[in-house]
């Protein structure tokens, strides 16, 4: 079993690289390309080599707005090899909540691809970066190269002689990631890691899990954009020789299949998937081979009631779904163990390194059993927002401890069971929803007097919207409200059911 140790995931990638070159470091479905550890080394050389000579150096930020692929790992190692610094960007934002992102981040260079460069066209062009990337894996896209001549372009092609750049190891306190969240100020906080911190936080996730290593299959279906993806499904695999089995289409795919096909030893869910297959299961009657006989689901990124957990693991035929926690702010932290004996419903303990609290408003600790608010202290661990964000460094860093907004209690063995979140913020399909920014866009419509948005649960105990809005207009339509908000959100952040009321005069509603 791997212990904390101090180095980092990237000196063990060149180390596995070097003495087991021919092992699988990913298993792509969607491609059908694999590529080994040594493979993976030296294309991450390469995109050093190319991303040195079009002029990054080291403390650069760099934008980096891929999907799951060999691209994504490739980039960001050689990105950490460089010295630069990625701010991890979903791919799939509107082009409003693009430019958001794009200005926070102010970074010297864009790796991106053609289909989303087109999407952001307007926004990319019109940020003031010193120098454009632009990733090509389908060399037919006219438009993308038609709109590009206006600007600097780097295309970034795989290409065998391409020099291989040495990839300089990172030190400990060296940031390796910026990331996004939300923190119900309407408008997403920044939030910085350190190299020693991501490497600690996986780690400390490894003491919990049946030994895994050279020969064990980690299926990767969530976005590494994200601090769930990037720490438990590529840092945690790649930091031991493991293979990601990577695909961006699971909801297509039939999952008994490919966990008993590709023998997958270990896979995280988000509850929303967790809910998909279990009712696409029910209906299903195939006979699969025998899964991994330590197959380890988690489930992460949003609460999972246990009902639904041992639904999907009855109908697999496999052990309970475990479930974990953390935040962007502080990695996860808290987590089940596929190794001993856990409470049902609870998200588990506290990993090591990692002290937690439940307190009172006084900041005082509350007794086993009852509620109060999680906060989290570590040294090897980061909780850190960045510099400029002054308002959430107040609000939620005091004394050293992070306020995580979550409500929990914990039981006498020390497990921590989530209760509710008590800022205007929520997880809907595991992504962060601001409650404010849903307000503040929808009062922006000409009709729209007055707005707010709540949170409800289904019969899953899955997370949805409820917008109420006031309208001085008799014509407004429930259709228009949810058109106006897709221009600004994505999907997830538009409310499922609307509410309106209609002023007639004066003070009268209706």
């Amino acid at each position: 079993m791997t212990k904390v140790c101090s180095d980092g995931f990237v000196h063990r990638v060149l180390e596995i690289a070097k003495n087991n070159p021919q092992t699988i470091a990913i298993n792509n479905l969607d491609t059908n390309e694999i590529t080994t550890y040594s493979e993976l080394v030296a294309n991450a050389q390469r995109k050093c080599y190319l991303l040195k000579k079009i002029g990054i150096k080291s403390e650069d930020i760099v934008a980096l707005c891929l999907p799951n692929g060999k691209e994504f790992v490739e980039f960001y190692l050689a990105l950490l090899g460089c010295g630069a610094i990625p701010v991890l960007i979903n791919p799939k934002l509107t082009d409003n909540e693009f430019s958001k992102y794009l200005l926070l981040a102010n970074p010297k260079l864009l790796i991106i691809e053609n289909l989303s460069f087109d999407n952001h066209y307007l926004s990319i062009k019109d940020l003031e970066m010193l120098v454009y990337g632009i990733l090509l894996p389908n060399k037919d896209s006219d438009v993308s190269i038609e709109k590009a001549t206006a600007m600097p372009i780097n295309y970034f092609i795989d290409d065998k002689n391409i020099p291989l750049e040495k990839l300089i190891l990172p030190i400990a306190d060296q940031v390796v990631s910026i990331q996004f969240t939300y923190r119900g100020y309407g408008r997403p906080v920044k939030v910085v890691h350190q190299y020693r911190s991501l490497t600690s936080s996986s780690d400390g996730l490894h003491e919990h899990f049946h030994p895994q290593g050279i020969g064990s299959v980690h299926l990767v279906a969530l976005p590494l954009y994200a601090i769930f993806g990037l720490t438990v499904l590529m840092v945690f695999p790649l930091s031991i020789g493991a293979t990601m089995l990577i695909t961006n289409t699971l909801l297509n795919r039939n999952l008994a299949e490919v966990l008993s096909y590709n023998q997958v030893s270990f896979a995280c869910l988000i509850p929303e998937i967790i809910r998909f297959f279990t009712k696409k299961l029910k209906r299903q009657k195939e006979q699969y081979l025998p899964l991994h006989p330590k197959l380890m689901l988690y489930s992460g990124g949003g609460h999972l009631p246990n009902f639904v957990a041992k639904q999907l693991a009855e109908l697999l035929g496999c052990d309970n779904v475990l479930q974990g926690y953390g935040l962007t702010e502080s990695f996860p932290i808290i987590v089940q163990s596929a190794i001993n004996n856990n409470a049902a419903g609870a998200m588990g303990k506290a990993i090591s390194n990692v002290e937690i609290r439940v307190v009172d408003d006084q900041g005082n600790n509350v007794a086993r059993g009852k509620i109060g608010e999680l906060i989290v202290y570590s040294q090897n661990i980061d909780m850190g927002y960045a510099a400029e964000e002054v308002q959430a460094l107040t609000d939620f860093c005091k004394e050293k401890w992070l306020h995580t907004g979550d409500l929990v209690w914990q039981d006498d063995e020390g497990n921590f069971f989530f209760y509710c979140q008590r800022l205007a913020i929520t997880k809907i399909k595991s992504q962060m929803v601001d409650l404010k920014e849903v307000d503040q866009y929808i009062l922006q419509h000409p009709a729209v007097i007055k707005a707010f948005t709540y949170v409800e649960r289904d019969d899953y105990e899955a997370n949805y919207l409820t917008l109420c809005v006031v309208v001085n207009n008799d014509s407004i339509t429930k259709a228009e409200l949810v058109t106006y908000l897709s221009n600004y959100l994505s999907p997830f952040k538009i409310p499922k059911h609307i509410e309106i009321t209609r002023k007639v005069n004066g003070n009268g509603y209706q």
